[in-house]
């Protein structure tokens, strides 16, 4: 009898602690599924070109582009330009047609030449062309990471061969000693071809605050091009070249 209770209470006690066990490790999981459905759930953020491309009228949306023209328009707005296309983007006077206001954005520490990526909404006109104007509701600067590399200038080059190879020379800056250029791709569209330079840095790197040039040939796939004048844009600097004579294999 006394070996039938002993194992009988260790029974009851084998049960009560896979109870516990069993209580504890679900909200364990449950957490751990929420927190995995998030990470594979990162925010992106479209182009001007791909926003444009399917425009989303009066929703939030987050882009990414260049900033030019702050502090010198008639407006509280600056121009943001990526792939070759532009957005006005308004961060104060923003006005429903009800008259309700909307909240203004910081742009305290943007300068123009800054890469930034802007939350907002593109604004609906009564036109067939898709508008440009774009309220902001946040403005952050791109920083680490496949930032989109400062390019100050561009030199097309054409070799003498035939058929005809093109090369870009793309030169501009790093703002530090650790940045450096990390993919670099093309796409072409119609007669523009565009050039993404993008930069990687370590987000633990003690960096020197200097400013570092750098350089990068990227040659374009001309091959099959017709006679004409062609643009090239890297990363918002555009330059033109010319083939006088269709770029084919076909004598």
């Amino acid at each position: 009898m006394i070996g039938q209770e002993c194992a009988r209470g260790k029974l009851l006690k084998m049960k009560r602690n896979v109870r516990i066990l069993f209580l504890v490790l679900i909200p364990a999981i449950l957490v751990l599924g929420c927190i995995s459905q998030e990470s594979e759930k990162p925010e992106e953020s479209l182009s001007i070109s791909e926003l444009l491309k399917n425009p989303v009228y009066d929703t939030e949306v987050k882009v990414y582009g260049k900033v030019s023209a702050l502090g010198e328009l008639l407006c509280p707005c600056f121009t943001l330009t990526s792939d070759g296309k532009m957005l006005e983007v308004w961060y104060d006077f923003m006005v429903e047609d009800d008259r309700t206001q909307r909240a203004s954005v910081s742009v305290e520490g943007i300068e123009n030449g800054d890469w930034v990526t802007v939350t907002g909404e593109l604004k609906s006109n009564t036109g067939t062309a898709p508008s440009t104007t774009f309220w902001a509701s946040s403005i952050e600067k791109i920083i680490g990471k496949n930032e989109v590399a400062n390019v100050n200038d561009i030199e097309i080059m054409l070799l003498e061969s035939f058929p005809v190879q093109v090369h870009v020379v793309a030169k501009g800056e790093h703002s530090d000693s650790c940045t450096e250029v990390d993919k670099i791709t093309t796409r072409r569209e119609g007669d523009t071809f565009f050039v993404t330079i993008t930069t990687s840095r370590s987000s633990d790197a003690i960096c020197a605050q200097v400013i570092t040039p750098f350089e990068e040939v990227i040659a374009l796939d001309a091959v099959g091009l017709k006679a004409g004048v062609y643009i090239v844009d890297v990363n918002g600097v555009r330059d033109t070249f010319e083939l006088q004579i269709d770029n084919t294999l076909e004598k």
